[in-house]
């Protein structure tokens, strides 16, 4: 090799040492730039050459600037990504229904079935007492009010959360728009793979995307050859290459709320992970089992008390009654939609004077024995309208009325076997189906004499009253042998305890998301240590290839001028 040769040889190694130095100047200028992934100057040595019976290295050439980055680990790191975000989503909404549930200042809904118990107490030592019964209705009043509220407050959350639905599909869109995009100028800009250095800033942009999206959904991530990459949610692709797939929030009738789903191919989003699939869990896990539990408990109490309270009688007989649920009058009991089926047997009707004697008693038949002899809301309220003295009939939206033919006379009602007049809603304490619709009767609102107190008759003794003692915390068969103030109770203690788990869960996550970016930032991270060694390295070399180039050329004048 000759010295102009040399001379070429330290050239390239002064160019390598330039390029070495900008890399470090740019790893240096964006040392604080959120996202920035630290480049590195790949580097190798030129072609060698023979020269009679020795080869020669042709000095060094820069073959790429690449990004230094451990793609396994920032796949890994995408997944905690994910657990994290579901988890603190969880988190936030069980917070919230710790909000709606919290009976520490003694006004919740515990504290409430105590005082309306308490209240049927008090009146059973004085039952004459009119202000005892208008106590026990205002404190029906009040727990009903309670459960309605308790219900329509989990409601409002309940929305909230499936309308957030909407946003995050708003979200995914834009991101997986954002790297589509970034795909393109990618693959665009390293020539289809064929360039081997990286696209550097576009691809930290792009890695910020891909970290954002993965909050929301699970994703996997595929580098294909050309630069670009295939996102897939599930068994789907939402990004390849330079495509996307739009999602949408829609109704759904089967899910009975809204769910993300495909455009292209109107198929559910299969999300597993992330704050979509934690909004799912929220709105149907968290407040749509604490709805149901509520409805359930409501039920519960609605039937309980009615089944007592419609088999008596209070100071006075009915004038006239319009049950509170609506049914198919003309179909056999088992599908009149009623609060709930009734059984077979029988309930007792009586008519009474003024002064509360009783002038005749009647025994309707409740046939429901899945025979088509079976009754039917009609057929009841014709054995009804042929008792003397009293009118029956079905009103135009399927209630039950009934009406007394006297101003003197007034009907009672009595031993029912069969459960039909707390299923229709007929002498009732409660009306309403759920927590949706529970309230006291109007009637008893109206008029608290009607409050049912015996059972042999208007003043001969206490049973009924009896009967409603503790009734919120008697085991109940519709409750698999729990008491409705147990349901609440249970409700209470596993949501303190699902709380506690999943708070400890997210620390857990989080912290191993942590200790995830702290190994990634590791990798990626810009030294300035680090990068200051490099250049001084690289000015080292530039300064002897300098070196190499002068002694060079002064060796080539001395030869000149020989």
């Amino acid at each position: 090799m000759s010295l102009l040769g040399t001379i070429q040889q330290s050239k390239s190694a002064i160019d390598v040492a330039q390029i070495g130095l900008q890399v470090v100047g740019n790893n240096v200028a964006n040392a604080n730039t959120p996202g920035y992934i630290r480049q590195q100057l790949q580097q190798s040595s030129a072609v060698a050459v023979r020269d009679g019976g020795l080869i020669k290295g042709l000095g060094v050439r820069a073959t790429g600037i690449v990004q230094v980055v451990d793609q396994a680990h920032f796949e890994r790191m995408l997944g905690a990504k994910t657990a994290v975000a579901g988890a603190e989503a969880l988190e936030k909404a069980y917070s919230q229904l710790e909000e709606l549930s919290n009976d520490l200042d003694n006004s919740g809904l515990s504290q409430q079935f105590s005082l309306f118990n308490n209240a049927v107490h008090e009146l059973s030592t004085q039952p004459g007492d009119a202000s005892l019964r208008e106590f026990v209705i205002l404190q029906g009043e009040t727990l009903t009010g309670n459960l309605r509220r308790a219900r329509e407050q989990a409601s409002d959350r309940l929305q909230a959360w499936d309308g957030e639905l909407k946003d995050v599909a708003s979200d995914i869109n834009r991101l997986t728009t954002r790297i589509a995009k970034l795909n393109l100028d990618i693959a665009t800009i390293e020539g289809g793979g064929l360039v081997h250095s990286d696209a550097t800033g576009l691809r930290d942009q792009r890695y910020l995307a891909l970290e954002e999206l993965a909050q929301f959904v699970n994703v996997n991530v595929q580098e294909q050859e050309s630069g670009a990459v295939s996102v897939f949610v599930g068994g789907d692709y939402i990004v390849n290459d330079g495509i996307n797939r739009l999602v949408k929030s829609g109704y759904s009738e089967e899910l009975d709320a809204q769910e993300i789903r495909i455009v292209e191919t109107d198929s559910p989003l299969q999300v597993t992970g992330g704050q979509l699939a934690a909004t799912a869990e929220a709105r149907d896990g968290i407040f749509g089992d604490y709805i149901d539990n509520i409805d359930r408990m409501a039920s519960a109490l609605i039937r309980s008390v009615n089944e007592v309270h419609s088999q008596g009688q209070g100071r006075k007989g009915y004038q006239e009654v319009l049950s509170s649920v609506k049914g198919n009058a003309n179909v056999p009991l088992a599908n009149a939609d009623l609060a709930w089926e009734p059984k077979n047997g029988t309930f007792d009707m009586s008519v009474v004077d003024s002064s509360g004697d009783v002038i005749s008693t009647h025994r309707i038949k409740v046939r429901n024995l899945g025979q088509v002899t079976d009754s039917t809301m009609s057929s009841i309220v014709v054995d009804i309208d042929a008792i003397e003295g009293i009118s029956a009939s079905v009103t135009s939206d399927g209630r039950i009325e009934i009406l007394s033919d006297s101003h003197t006379s007034s009907f009672t009602f009595g031993e029912d076997t069969s459960g039909f007049l707390a299923a229709a809603g007929i002498n009732t304490f409660f009306v309403g189906r759920d927590a949706t619709d529970i309230n006291v009767s109007e009637a008893l609102r109206l008029d608290s004499d009607l409050l049912a107190v015996s059972a042999g008759g208007i003043g001969e003794d206490t049973d009924v009253l009896a009967s409603m003692l503790d009734l919120v915390d008697r085991p109940q068969d519709s409750l698999d042998g729990r008491s409705v103030r147990g349901i609440y109770e249970g409700t209470i203690a596993g949501v303190a305890q699902k709380i506690s788990l999943q708070n400890s869960e997210a620390d857990g996550l989080r912290d191993f998301y942590a200790t995830l970016q702290s190994q990634h930032l590791a990798i990626t991270g810009v030294n300035i240590d680090e990068e200051s060694i490099k250049m001084i390295t690289y000015q080292r070399a530039f300064q002897a290839s300098s070196r190499v180039i002068s002694t060079a050329t002064e060796m080539l004048d001395i030869l000149m001028n020989l």
